[in-house]
């Protein structure tokens, strides 16, 4: 070799070599991801070299649950893999910081820990002694971090007095239409319960992009025969490997689905004994005031919650059982009856089903088509494909983010329930939630570690639930649950969002537009709003109330900043007044970039951590520690014990020790710090995991014998049983090792009730505002034109390249797209406004104006434009983002309650933010 060393058969390194040194480790570990991507629980190996996280692969250990179906190997993503490479991103939150300058003005010091722990701790007692403990509120967490972060900083919330705002309730991942027929919105199958079906509905949902772990199955069920349909206004990513799509005018979905339901029903393709047995459709209802029958109508003494058919054998009114439920043949489904009420007054009553017939006659295909955009062949070949096999609705949090999202949801409900598709696997509809790992959502309840302690907890709930099933024959031990949970919402330290927007926020002064709402209030959403504050139907939610305002707020493994409706303008009034912000993260975020002080917390793989279960994937899966934290970083549950302790400290050296909060209640500081760590029981996160973990274990989730080396050996341990949570309870199936998950077997199985109003999945709902709305039974109604008169109508939906926005900056994701915010273009309606591919544009509207980059998409339809949800807001110029133009909306019904399963508990029912099918215009920059 000329000018240098020659080349020999000694020297060549063979390539195998060199691949082999590249990706050597030291040690390997299992890690997941600790995020709330929903449900996330993906089993990865990190590897380990000279002290780095080096790689990460999935780890493919998932056995074979049931036979003849797949596995779940091998779960995982781009995102996922490509991890480690967050740990020293120029992102990274390196050690703790306080603000200089103005508020986002970029501009801070570096300061010690003791230095940020003291300034928080005096800032706290300030608050609590200026404007009451409520006004520090704590940003609920949707499960970044996992399960010893930011879910864990509500036991200081508690203790103290403070305010934690509901997940659901700031996020919108709340589907009111599954709660008002279910009487919740977490009942789910499992992942490879899909496997089972003959026909999936992909709508409101785009698995390709967010199922990217579960996809397989879709994939898998297509090739043993299934018929998959992507229902969506655009040609999605999703559409490319289905056999039908339906491309839906945004919002007009309930149109669809109602139509549906007609073709079921005119062509006998119902299934009459399911209907029956399983919803409120044999039900009568009063013709003169639109609410149901009940025993106190009827006779003395009478329950306000019993209900009655008409025997078709007797000619009267019987009452129907609240205890099991049966398919009765003799009560009528149509026609007009007479019924005597207490005092002798004869009025006429109709069986729900009847009303549903009247209310269908305007959903013909031809008609449901000049409103949805669907063909009327399709709507027909849709409903008799539905009816003639399994059939399961993959739905998404999408449709909860419109404004009619619940019509929507009940009409795609009445759909299943018409044709029996629920409660069998292959079949029924769900979104994500959690449960089953009773020791980590009961730990902030133990003032003592051991098992004696849990078991007392489970013994004090168990007898109170059993005393309540007592006294109400046919209450089952999941809607007991969930009345236990209403019963102690109101005094607990969480809020409903919407009222801290209502009382806080210049959101109030966009609800008053009433020409953004539903044409059928009949008088201003404030006045809603009084008339359910007056009546109590949200005692003790409205936190902080109307004269104590925020001074406060944590902000811990979530992004309020960034996911806030309606942009900053519409938070001002609380982010201006603001004492302190504290954003506790591992990572740079919008919110962070805001805050007063930073605190640098440990990041996946660098803490030892449980990520957030789910019925969907079966697994409690977990990720150690692989590194040491960078910089100063510390683990979450270590810093909440430092900062119980310095608050202590520091209350006892100003003599402010014990004090008596709004509601009467009073709190001591100066025993903070042993109060939340039990006496040093706890000081760290592996203490705590291995509590929860061996409570797990005695409460009957976990196998016997499972403790925190079981999951450094294996990774992950599959559930044996729901455990105690509302959540899990209302799965209504039995958890078996060797089946996918279906939920709502023992309703249809066993007769068992639902957790709702009539004891009957429930599409009538006979609350006087939805009687007044026009709503008791589903309805299609157009989306009100929020955000003003504009021709476009802007819809978001997750990123394919980041969790929300925890990989939005990403160097690894930014190079696999554009690296930078697009908003999505027809075709036709780009070139009449004269924008070319590749173009800035800005969108704009009655609330405020952003500008983005366009891609010109063929699938995309005509009037449509789409901005994916997760960008961070410093990618956007002047830090405009897309949630700057959404005009923050609730609707005005989900502030009903008081009657029927109308009631908050943790992450269900309450009006949520609405931020779909919104007006815009989009012009060239």
């Amino acid at each position: 070799m000329e000018g240098g060393t020659p080349m020999t058969t000694d020297t060549i390194v063979p390539t195998e070599e060199r691949y082999r040194e590249a990706i050597g480790w030291d040690a390997s570990k299992h890690v997941t991801h600790c995020v709330n991507c929903s449900p996330g629980n993906c089993p990865f190996r990190a590897y380990i070299r000279d002290g780095r996280v080096v790689r990460e692969e999935q780890s493919g250990t998932l056995p074979v649950v049931e036979p003849g179906v797949p596995d779940a190997n091998p779960m995982g993503c781009q995102k996922g893999a490509a991890w480690s490479r967050t740990l020293d991103a120029p992102t990274r939150i390196p050690y703790p910081m306080r603000r200089k300058g103005a508020r986002g003005g970029g501009d801070w010091e570096r300061i010690s820990w003791d230095e940020a722990l003291t300034q928080i701790a005096d800032a706290m007692i300030d608050t609590i002694e200026e404007s009451g403990p409520e006004a520090i509120v704590h940003a609920g967490t949707a499960g970044e971090g996992g399960l010893t972060a930011g879910f864990l900083f509500e036991k200081m919330m508690n203790r103290i007095g403070g305010t934690t705002t509901d997940t659901n309730g700031d996020i919108g991942d709340f589907s009111a239409g599954l709660y008002e027929t279910f009487g919740n919105a977490a009942a789910c199958s499992s992942f490879d319960d899909w496997f089972h079906a003959d026909l999936l509905l992909i709508w409101h949902r785009n698995p390709v992009y967010t199922a990217i772990p579960h996809y397989h199955y879709i994939a898998e069920a297509r090739y043993r025969g299934a018929e998959v349909v992507t229902i969506a206004p655009d040609y999605s990513p999703s559409s490319i490997h289905a056999d039908v799509y339906a491309g839906v005018r945004p919002g007009t979905d309930a149109a669809l689905a109602l139509s549906m339901a007609r073709v079921i029903i005119d062509e006998g393709l119902m299934d009459e004994a399911f209907v029956r047995s399983q919803t409120d459709l044999p039900l009568l209802v009063r013709s003169d005031n639109g609410r149901f029958l009940r025993g106190a109508d009827v006779e003395e003494g009478g329950r306000a919650d019993q209900f009655y058919t008409w025997s078709k054998a007797s000619g009267s009114v019987t009452p129907a059982s609240r205890e099991l439920l049966s398919a009765d043949a003799d009560a009528a489904l149509e026609g007009a009856y007479t019924a005597t009420l207490l005092g002798g007054e004869r009025v006429e009553v109709r069986p729900v089903f009847a009303l549903l017939r009247e209310r269908l006659a305007d959903y013909s295909p031809e008609a449901a088509s000049a409103v949805c955009g669907v063909h009327a062949d399709v709507i027909r070949q849709l409903a008799r494909k539905a009816a003639a096999g399994r059939t399961s609705v993959l739905l998404g949090f999408n449709s909860a983010k419109y404004y009619h999202g619940d019509l929507m949801e009940r009409a795609m409900c009445l759909v299943l329930a018409l044709t029996g598709n629920w409660g069998k696997k292959g079949t029924g509809i769900g979104v994500a939630v959690t449960g089953m790992f009773d020791g980590g959502f009961l730990f902030s309840m133990k003032p003592v570690p051991g098992r004696e302690i849990f078991r007392g907890i489970l013994g004090m709930r168990a007898n109170v639930l059993k005393g309540m099933m007592a006294n109400d024959p046919g209450l089952t031990e999941a809607a007991a649950a969930i009345a236990l949970q209403q019963g102690g919402a109101g005094s607990g330290h969480g809020t409903v969002p919407a009222f801290l927007w209502y009382h806080h926020t210049a959101l109030a002064e966009r609800w008053a537009h009433d020409e953004w709402s539903d044409p059928s209030m009949k008088k201003p959403l404030g006045e809603y709003i009084d008339e359910a504050s007056e009546k109590g139907w949200w005692r003790g939610l409205q936190r902080p109330a109307k004269e104590h305002r925020p001074r406060m707020v944590f902000e811990i493994g979530t992004n309020w900043s960034r996911r806030m409706r309606g942009g900053r303008a519409a938070y001002a009034p609380i982010l201006d007044e603001l004492k302190l912000l504290v954003c506790f993260d591992w990572r740079l975020s919008s919110s962070a970039l805001q805050a007063d002080i930073l605190l640098p917390a440990a990041a996946p793989y660098e803490k030892p951590g449980f990520a957030q279960p789910s019925p969907q994937t079966l697994t409690l899966t977990f990720s150690d520690a692989c590194v040491a934290p960078a910089g100063e970083a510390r683990p979450e549950w270590e810093v909440f014990a430092e900062l119980a302790r310095r608050i202590e400290e520091r209350a006892k050296a100003r003599g402010f020790v014990e004090y008596t909060d709004s509601r009467g209640v009073a709190h001591r500081l100066d025993d903070l710090g042993s109060y939340y760590t039990a006496n040093g029981a706890f000081e760290t996160t592996e203490r705590v995991l291995e509590e929860m973990v061996l409570d797990t274990v005695e409460s009957g989730t976990l196998p016997a014998g499972t403790a925190l080396d079981t999951f450094r050996e294996q990774g992950w341990v599959r559930f044996i049983d729901w455990g105690i949570t509302p959540f899990a309870a209302v799965q209504g199936a039995d958890l078996r090792a060797d089946e996918t998950h279906a939920a709502l077997r023992h309703h249809v199985e066993r007769g068992v009730p639902y957790a709702t109003l009539t004891r009957r999945a429930q599409f009538y709902i006979d609350h006087p505002w939805f009687i007044e709305a026009g709503e008791a039974l589903p309805v299609h109604k157009e989306n009100p034109p929020m955000g003003g008169d504009y021709p476009l109508v802007m819809t978001s939906g997750h990123s394919r390249w980041s969790v929300h926005s925890m990989n939005q900056a990403d160097r690894s994701m930014l190079g696999t797209h554009r690296g930078e915010p697009v908003v999505l273009i027809g075709a036709a309606d780009a070139a009449a406004r004269g924008i070319v591919d590749g173009q800035m544009v800005r969108v704009r509207n009655d609330v405020a104006s952003f500008v983005a980059q366009a891609t010109v998409a063929s699938g995309v339809r005509p009037g449509q434009v789409i901005s994916y949800n997760g960008w961070e807001a410093y990618q956007y110029a002047d830090w405009r983002h897309s949630a700057e133009v959404e005009p923050g909306m609730v609707k005005w019904l989900h502030f009903a309650g008081g009657e029927g399963h109308l009631k908050y508990w943790t992450t269900q029912w309450q009006p949520a933010p609405i931020d779909r099918a919104f007006r815009v215009e989009v012009e060239r920059e």
